[in-house]
């Protein structure tokens, strides 16, 4: 059967937002995430194959494949020309309905990125498959691309990025405290003009002081003659 040729994509991982990329022209250059740019190190073309698919970059027309054919978690990819080995056949596993998996054939592991690392350079590699968004890429046409970017983050829905509006009484809250704040304003004013009227007081005597309680009347005492001295 003869060889099928895909469009060409750019290879985005989901959870960073960055695009495979090839590092030179050179049998063995490493693969690594950047960000998307369309330049030609980033993009792929799908050959489909009898076991899978090849990706082959537009700039260097070499195959992604794995660093001398390793098939342990942790071998970094790399570009080398097509020499039809196991290690360069990749299948497209379905992940979500826009994201994929990119099995390697071989090695029985999925593309994924050296220590879940988000910075431009960091490079791929095969891992065993975890069911991280590391592992999951989106396939984006090159004109696509070209026309919209990348967006590989789902968008809230209108209502949620809108600011949720706020309920009557929470409405009536502010404008009720604003309320009392004018009236306590326009007392603290009427304050001074109310102290005028009342601190002219009537003048006259000082009341007197209230006198203490007066105290019981004491029986009187009784008095009468001294009682003569007995001789």
């Amino acid at each position: 059967m003869a060889a099928e040729k895909r469009d060409e994509v750019l290879i985005v991982n989901r959870r960073t937002g960055k695009a495979l990329q090839s590092t030179g022209l050179d049998n063995g250059q490493v693969v690594v995430q950047a960000a998307p740019t369309g330049e030609d190190a980033q993009v792929w073309t799908a050959v489909k194959g009898k076991d899978g698919v090849k990706l082959i970059n537009k700039a260097s027309g070499k195959a992604l494949d794995v660093m001398h054919g390793g098939t342990e978690a942790g071998t970094w990819a790399q570009t080398w020309e097509d020499v039809g080995g196991g290690s360069q056949v990749w299948k497209l596993a379905r992940a979500t309905a826009a994201y994929k998996k990119i099995v390697n054939v071989q090695a029985g592991k999925v593309l994924d990125i050296v220590d879940m690392r988000e910075d431009d350079g960091a490079p791929a590699q095969i891992w065993d498959d975890v069911e991280g968004a590391g592992q999951q890429w989106k396939l984006v046409e090159l004109a696509e691309f070209a026309q919209k970017g990348i967006q590989t983050r789902s968008h809230s829905s209108k209502s949620a990025e809108e600011p949720k509006e706020e309920p009557a009484p929470a409405e009536e809250a502010p404008k009720a405290a604003r309320g009392r704040a004018k009236k306590a304003a326009a007392q603290a004013e009427a304050a001074p003009a109310e102290e005028l009227v009342k601190a002219p007081a009537k003048r006259g005597r000082k009341p007197k002081a209230e006198a203490a309680p007066k105290e019981a009347p004491k029986p009187p005492v009784k008095r009468g003659r001294k009682p003569a001295n007995k001789t």
